[in-house]
């Protein structure tokens, strides 16, 4: 059986030698990144309720770091329980996209982890100067643009991997692979 993807995957009948799932597109991977952050901002603001009464109160000082604090908490519980349940968040679930281990199994506790870590390290800058391009009297945009360097770089990366991987799916030992219907 010849598959013009080098990455698709399926068993050869016959053989006990498995070929690698299918990768997604750069561009379907990429389409589903706007659609995850506004599911991500509707949970935030969901669970910013209990801060609500404050009336400035979690602007600055203790409070502002504890809203922070409980923010990524909550945008990693999100990722984490989805990706531990069915491999897939509600964007990704749309798009027919999968996360899933090196060798396409579903993902344990600790290697979601490590890709939650390694996956913010190139996302977070991005949506922090997303933010801060909104908002050119607090920085000028020229100097926005180098935080979204490590988001650019993780792209870049999959023209060239031979697997089309994303480098924060290689360095966390991860795969976004085709969802079955």
């Amino acid at each position: 059986m010849t598959e013009s993807n080098p990455a698709a995957s399926e068993q050869v009948a016959g053989t006990s030698a498995p070929v690698r799932a299918a990768t997604p597109s750069i561009k379907r991977r990429l389409a589903c990144l706007p659609y995850e952050g506004l599911i991500l901002l509707a949970l935030l603001l969901i669970f910013t309720f209990p801060f609500a009464g404050m009336k400035g109160a979690a602007e600055s000082g203790r409070m502002h770091a504890v809203l922070q604090i409980y923010f990524c908490f909550v945008a990693g519980a999100y990722f984490l329980v989805f990706w531990l349940r069915s491999g897939q968040t509600l964007a990704m679930k749309t798009w027919r996209v999968k996360v899933c281990d090196a060798n396409a199994q579903q993902l344990t506790f600790k290697r979601a982890v490590i890709k939650l870590v390694i996956s913010a390290l190139f996302y977070v800058p991005a949506c922090v100067g997303l933010v801060l391009f909104f908002f050119p009297a607090r920085i000028h945009p020229a100097e926005t643009a180098w935080l979204f360097l490590p988001l650019v770089a993780t792209v870049l990366w999959a023209w060239f991997d031979a697997d089309r991987q994303f480098l924060h799916d290689r360095l966390s030992g991860t795969r976004i692979i085709e969802a079955k219907i």
